[in-house]
């Protein structure tokens, strides 16, 4: 690439103009990050102009190369750059986090050129890895993703999982641009200017590394053009900045994050410094339009194919509900080739492992790496894949922040959690999920499904899958009885009466493990016993409806059992879900922390056998 004077002089005044609004847009608003968008001025300038395809009137479009923000506090300077390239107007930029505007604080997919949205830093290069995979293996063609990263984030562990998968997965189409300003949010960050530290650590990972003044653009120019031709490994540019940059006032002092100019003099003192640069009679920005035009709307709108193969499963057998994974997951690969799974490293034990088999092209393997794993899941739905990640459901604790900005990004990302609640016994408390019901039901327009059999776990994946939202899948690791026949349906927002009850004395509800539990409860009653018992399999959308009714006809005595902690699972659930109708309420649930042992001795030791079940029910009943 050329760089002569013409070009460098229109870039200055492109990186002016994203200053500039930059600027205005945070004063207006009275709050905001103006330093940050200062020093990524430049590099964003090149990017846009100089570097990445694109068409500007079709952002969303899949053969445009890819920006993640990462750092998303710096968001008026992407709104500002999207303002140069013609697709937003000044105006818009300028309501900046007014109530009712899509230009927000951070980004959000409510804006076309917006995959996932960013703001909790250390996300946005696994999205962007995400991205990256389905450029590769789905569009095929030479599609990019650039994401741009705070240096302060690169504390932040999730960071180096995707420095570590990248490189493992030779993503030569990934760039991560890394704008080192020095100063976090408090202090200087933990390396300041020291270019090569961080250099030696993301080589160490494998990846190709260009050091640059990132306010000098004809270095920035040539960055660009050596890392979009590496091949084999991903490449990463880091930029010494200067946070506030082009500001006399406020460049590189430590007090100025997250804070505005004041409106009047101090922002028009800063507007003459940055305007400098800005050209009378600036040439129409050029842009490399991709000249292959990629649709997937209608793949990516349309319903998802619901395999009509019944659960391969035989009466008189005992399986697992993890087992469903594998068999639930192969089909909807089958019927639907939207369909991904992400793994763990713990195929083998949930079953995920015979997706692999059947369709290794759509299996991301991402070690233990959960947060990487649900960063992954996102990029990949973003572009309109529908991805299951799966691991342990204790794991996906550490992810949550993941998971959460998944969810605000109204992203298809589905979860599945196996070896859930002290049924697995031995293992020990590490490895209980006992916060996993109350963590996803917060998640907005979640489906939280716990089946109770092979059978019903079966057809809660699929139903999972054809949720448009994000969602999780609650499964055990005992091996118990099917208790549903193959043709039984189980939509979402519904319950099962596995025990019926013309006059009960009480409404026994759980779900999972605990169901086979009370059904054996049950039988110590006799032909004539007084409990109705319900298997809540959705939790959300909770059955309020008909929950209703079954409480009523008990006259509102309830009895909940459940292998999860007291706050936040089927408890609470029902709590909410029946409310005003319970007059009196028992919740037998795990209360402090449990032991190793086997899944009996646990079960019995939180009044959760059939044994203690039972107890609990007679002094109900009578």
């Amino acid at each position: 690439m050329e760089n002569n004077g013409s070009m460098i002089k229109e870039l200055k005044h492109r990186a002016a103009r994203i200053r500039t609004l930059s600027l205005r847009s945070t004063s207006e608003a009275g709050s905001g990050h103006p330093t940050s968008c200062l020093s990524a001025a430049d590099l964003l300038a090149v990017l846009f102009f100089k570097t990445m395809r694109f068409d500007p009137k079709n952002p969303g479009s899949h053969a445009n190369d890819r920006l993640v923000l990462s750092k998303g506090h710096a968001a008026p300077a992407l709104y500002a750059a999207w303002a140069e390239a013609g697709f937003l107007k000044d105006e818009e930029v300028l309501t900046l986090r007014k109530m009712g505007s899509r230009i927000e604080g951070h980004p959000m997919p409510s804006l076309p050129f917006v995959d996932v949205a960013t703001g909790s830093l250390g996300q946005g290069l696994a999205v962007g890895l995400g991205i990256s995979i389905y450029q590769n293996r789905v569009l095929k063609g030479d599609q990019r993703t650039f994401v741009l990263m705070g240096d302060g984030e690169l504390a932040e562990g999730s960071v180096w999982e995707s420095f570590s998968l990248g490189a493992n997965l030779k993503a030569e189409n990934l760039t991560a641009i890394v704008d080192v300003n020095r100063l976090g949010q408090s202090r200087e960050t933990m390396h300041g200017h020291d270019l090569r530290s961080y250099a030696r650590k993301i080589e160490a990972f494998g990846w190709e590394v260009f050091s640059v003044d990132g306010h000098d653009l004809n270095e920035i120019l040539g960055a660009f053009e050596r890392a979009i031709k590496v091949k084999g490994k991903p490449a990463c540019i880091i930029a010494k900045t200067f946070k506030g940059h082009g500001v006399s006032f406020i460049e590189n002092k430590d007090g100025w994050h997250g804070k505005p100019l004041k409106k009047g003099e101090e922002l028009e003192k800063a507007l003459a410094e940055v305007s400098g640069d800005l050209m009378k009679s600036p040439p129409p920005p050029e842009f490399n339009i991709p000249k292959i035009s990629i649709s997937m709307k209608e793949v990516e709108t349309r319903a998802i194919n619901i395999p009509s193969a019944e659960p391969p499963y035989e009466n008189g057998k005992n399986y697992a509900t993890r087992q469903a994974v594998g068999a639930a997951l192969v089909a909807l690969g089958k019927s639907d080739e939207r369909i991904w799974v992400i793994d763990g490293d713990t195929g083998n034990s949930t079953f995920a492992d015979e997706f692999n088999k059947k369709f290794p092209e759509r299996w991301v393997e991402c070690y233990i790496a959960e947060q990487n794993m649900a960063g992954i899941a996102a990029g990949l739905a973003a572009r309109g894949a529908i991805p299951f990640a799966v691991t342990f459901g204790a794991f996906w604790s550490r992810a949550f922040d993941q998971i959460r900005m998944a969810s605000l990004s109204g992203l298809n990302v589905k979860f599945l959690g196996t070896h859930a609640g002290i049924s697995i016994g031995e293992d020990g408390p590490s490895q209980m999920a006992l916060e996993d019901l109350a963590s996803f039901r917060t998640l907005q327009n979640s489906a939280v499904f716990y089946p109770s059999d092979a059978v019903s776990a079966y057809n809660c994946i699929l139903n999972l899958a054809a949720h448009k939202g994000p969602g999780y899948v609650r499964l055990s690791r005992p091996s118990n009885p099917l208790l549903y026949d193959k043709n039984e349906k189980f939509p979402i927002g519904g319950l099962k009466i596995l025990r019926n009850c013309e006059k009960p004395k009480v409404t026994a509800i759980t779900s999972g493990v605990i169901v086979h539990e009370a059904l054996k409860a049950l039988e110590k009653f006799g032909k004539d016993c007084p409990i109705e018992l319900v298997d809540l399999y959705c939790l959300k959308p909770f059955p309020s409806a008909e929950m209703k009714k079954l409480v009523s006809k008990s006259n509102g005595v309830v009895a909940v059992f459940e292998e999860h902690a007291y706050e936040g699972g089927i408890g609470e659930s029902v709590l909410s879900g029946a409310s005003g109708l319970i007059r009196q309420w028992t919740h037998v649930a795990v209360n402090s922390v449990p032991r190793s042992g086997t899944p009996g001795e646990l079960l019995d030791s939180f009044g959760l056998s059939a044994d203690k079940i039972f107890q609990t029910l007679k002094k109900l009943a009578w």
